[in-house]
């Protein structure tokens, strides 16, 4: 991030040789209410239309027993605790607590699959727990505590999840491989200055914007970074049809694939040199999508 900012932090910028923003955000482990969260997201410009899916009882279910717990009970000797869904119907969910035993100077691995259990009562939201030793009590015990909690507050998966989904709506381009920071074309300032504002305005969220100048080595990078995506996309889209992933998982890596190609738009006025290269590469990203959609249907 220090190469690429290195020369741009300390300009300030005539809003007209703006050609748009980096920009990059981080969010530590937090909860919100949902009447919290939608009063943010109004606050910020960003609207009540954003607002995540409603907490499904199970959803927070699963999360409140996804917790593993491990400690040493002699020399050598280790237990593990682990939830594992046992059934599933329209009446309710349950979740037993498994504890695995690792002895490693023995070299034995053994199991007790009902060392607990949580129970979840769909209609009445109600958790019953059961518990054959003082430890698997605890453990069972914390895990229903813990959905009282989370069945009334979002968590940072879910608010990554929503900030992500926002930033995909200004059409963006990450400027490194593994992700995190990204630019923003300048017809998108304003809803980039909702979403910063939002972000900051969470107990443990972080989000900065800097304006990128126009200028020809800026252009070059941009155009760089668009070719990159493009490109990467384009095998992204191979890769699925060669792998055979699911439908579901097939169609995710389509969805996005039509997104990043009706975004080439923002960046044409943008883009240096020969555009026929990012063009052709839009072309066959098409084709393999229109493809690969047929496949499906078929």
């Amino acid at each position: 991030m220090n190469s690429i900012l290195k020369d741009i932090a300390a300009v300030k910028a005539d809003h007209e040789n703006v050609i748009g923003h980096l920009t990059w955000h981080s969010l530590s482990e937090m909860l919100i209410t949902p009447n919290e969260l939608k009063d943010k997201l109004i606050a910020s410009g960003m609207g009540e239309g954003w607002m995540p899916n409603e907490i499904r009882l199970p959803d927070a279910f699963r999360r409140a027993t996804s917790d593993k717990f491990k400690r040493e009970v002699a020399p050598g000797v280790y237990e593990n605790y682990m939830y594992r869904e046992v059934a599933s119907t329209h009446d309710f969910v349950q979740r037993n607590l498994v504890c695995e035993t690792k002895d490693t100077k023995g070299r034995r691995l053994d199991y007790h699959s009902d060392a607990g259990s949580v129970v979840l009562d769909r209609k009445t939201g109600k958790v019953d727990t059961r518990y054959v030793t003082a430890i698997a009590q605890q453990l069972v015990s914390s895990a229903a505590q813990r959905f009282d909690i989370y069945r009334q507050h979002y968590g940072a998966t879910t608010l990554r999840t929503l900030f992500s989904n926002i930033l995909k709506s200004m059409s963006p381009t990450p400027v490194r491989p593994s992700g995190g920071i990204y630019f923003v074309p300048k017809q998108f300032e304003s809803q980039l200055q909702s979403l910063v504002g939002f972000v900051t305005s969470l107990e443990k969220g972080e989000a900065e914007k800097i304006p990128l100048i126009d200028t020809k080595d800026m252009k070059n990078m941009i155009t760089r970074k668009l070719s990159e995506h493009l490109q990467s996309t384009l095998e992204a889209c191979e890769a699925g049809v060669i792998n055979q992933l699911r439908k579901g998982d097939l169609k995710v890596i389509l969805d996005e694939a039509k997104r990043i190609v009706e975004d080439y738009k923002h960046y044409e006025f943008i883009v240096t040199g020969d555009l026929r290269e990012m063009e052709q590469k839009c072309q066959l990203i098409r084709q393999k999508v229109a493809a690969a959609l047929k496949n499906m249907a078929d």
